[in-house]
């Protein structure tokens, strides 16, 4: 049985295509999605969609929350902030956590 899913943030489609499976944080926890899965519409917590494809690769997506659709068939999945994981660089991860510890320092301080 085919799978698709559909992974599109405010700015733009990040993934579409077929999977084996996806494992994602829902509202009542975390949740294995497989084809033929029972219909569902749920908020998405932040964190990390893993993505299995056929080929036996993973991917990792970061969802900053959003909301997920399952069909049997298809998935989709429509968040404010998607990145790939391939894109998550540690120093800028760390640096963008660093200036915005220094602005709530500010904020506090007015």
């Amino acid at each position: 049985m085919d799978f698709y899913l559909d992974v599109v943030s405010v700015e733009k489609r990040i993934f579409s295509g077929s999977i084996d499976k996806i494992r994602i944080s829902g509202s009542e926890g975390e949740m294995g999605i497989y084809p033929g899965h029972a219909q569902l519409l749920s908020i998405i917590k932040p964190g990390i969609i893993y993505i299995y494809h056929k080929n036996k690769t993973e991917e990792c997506l970061y969802v900053s929350g959003g909301i997920l659709e399952v069909q049997p068939s298809i998935i989709s999945i429509l968040a404010d902030i998607v990145i790939r994981g391939v894109d998550l660089d540690r120093k800028r991860v760390l640096k963008a956590k660093k200036q915005a510890e220094e602005y709530l320092k500010k904020e506090i301080i007015k």
